[in-house]
């Protein structure tokens, strides 16, 4: 049971330091498959994004629970996608399995017009705060740089402002509110993964301020 609970809070075997910087890689793969979920939300109807959403969610959990009780499979899996994964990622859940989580959640939950900015927020925020944050000097906050979450507060803004301009979703004021809620989720690290969390809480504050 312990092994279970934190499978499904920790993603795994509990993450007691921080993993190595992710690699280039590993930081294209998550702006283009990140980005392509809400890019498709534009394009496609509510119902079909929470069937294919459904079934890719359904089909990345069977994936990591096969991994985790078939050490070959592992290997073969962590060998084949090591370029895009975190070093700890062979004993826990991928980051790539919770942001499709995520978005199955925030548009069963939320609908589309909360979904939409609250992944486009976590696909090019978070990478934003990334690359900003290793870089620049100053305090950190649980490890992490205050400069970092500016950039992904100031990415997400730059995506509110493109998508209501663009006339891809209504314009809201907590829509704003969202992105900083977005940033400061990332800086704060809640586990089990930024990729769940980030577009979960965000998605929740737009939804409950009357997005």
């Amino acid at each position: 049971m312990r092994r279970y609970m934190d499978l499904l809070f920790f993603g795994g075997e509990r993450r007691e330091k921080q993993s190595a910087p992710p690699t280039v890689w590993r930081r294209l793969f998550h702006i283009v498959a990140g980005s392509s979920i809400p890019i498709a939300g534009l394009f496609l109807t509510e119902t079909t994004m929470v069937w294919a959403l459904s079934v890719l969610a359904a089909g990345g959990l069977v994936l990591e629970l096969a991994r985790f009780n078939l050490p070959w499979l592992n290997r073969i899996y962590t060998g084949l996608l090591a370029p895009l994964l975190k070093s700890d990622e062979a004993g826990h859940i991928t980051g790539a399995t919770y942001m499709v989580i995520a978005a199955l959640l925030v548009y069963v939950l939320f609908g589309e017009v909360v979904a939409i900015p609250a992944m486009f927020f976590l696909s090019l925020g978070d990478p934003a705060a990334a690359l900003v944050g290793r870089r620049m000097p100053g305090p950190r906050i649980m490890g992490k740089s205050p400069l970092g979450t500016a950039a992904f507060i100031g990415v997400g803004a730059g995506i509110a402002a493109v998508l209501i301009g663009a006339n891809g979703i209504e314009h809201h004021w907590a829509i704003w509110v969202g992105a900083g809620v977005a940033g400061v989720v990332e800086l704060a690290s809640i586990p089990p993964d930024d990729n769940l969390a980030v577009p979960l809480l965000a998605g929740t504050a737009m939804h409950f301020l009357g997005v």
